[in-house]
């Protein structure tokens, strides 16, 4: 029952990640209309909202990656339990000796066979999972940048360079947020790993 809290857990905070890049790309969708209101001068923030967008999107594409990815653990733990418990049934037939033990040796090695493979499954599974939340830590890192560079363009934004400086304080806020939210996942990923 704790497995399926953490999971049920792990899933709302990849939502909640998720919730928050589409913030930021609405938000930079909003700062790329503002900037082109400022004109000239604001080129650079409008360009800087653009890669937040990207950024967003990249974000959103890898939670996405990252649910499927635990889906998949999931559904191989519990693969790999279910023939561990028909393991235990087999051996436990198995030990009353004479014909069954004999007729019942193929089906034991065969299911150890898919406990094994379910755990390397699950290994695999695990190294990817850690892989891939150490690209998602570095896309953090590059949108925080982003975001901060916003804050130094706003300065650029003549007569709306208040409203840009607002916007790019309240992305870097939001970016900051999903920085240790990520932190976060990871933390709780691997400690289920252990």
């Amino acid at each position: 029952m704790n497995e399926l809290k953490a999971i049920a857990e792990t899933n709302q905070e990849i939502k909640s990640i998720m919730h928050a890049a589409e913030s930021i790309s609405l938000t930079a969708t909003n700062a790329i209309l503002i900037a082109n209101q400022a004109g000239h001068n604001a080129v650079g923030f409008s360009v800087v909202a653009r890669e937040l967008r990207v950024f967003s999107e990249k974000m959103a594409t890898a939670m996405q990656g990252l649910s499927g990815l635990i889906y998949q653990q999931v559904e191989a733990t519990a693969s790999k339990r279910h023939l561990a418990r028909n393991q235990d049934l087999l051996n436990k037939v198995g030990a009353c000796g004479g014909l069954a033990q004999t007729r019942i040796a193929a089906a034991c090695a065969r299911s150890q066979a898919g406990v094994d493979e379910m755990e390397r499954l699950i290994a695999s599974l695990m190294h990817e999972l850690q892989v891939m939340m150490k690209r998602i830590e570095k896309q953090c890192s590059t949108g925080l940048v982003i975001a901060r560079s916003a804050g130094i363009e706003a300065a650029y934004g003549g007569a709306l360079a208040q409203v840009l400086h607002q916007i790019a304080v309240v992305v870097a806020d939001v970016t900051d947020n999903i920085f240790m939210r990520v932190k976060k996942l990871e933390l709780r990923l691997t400690e289920a790993v252990l």
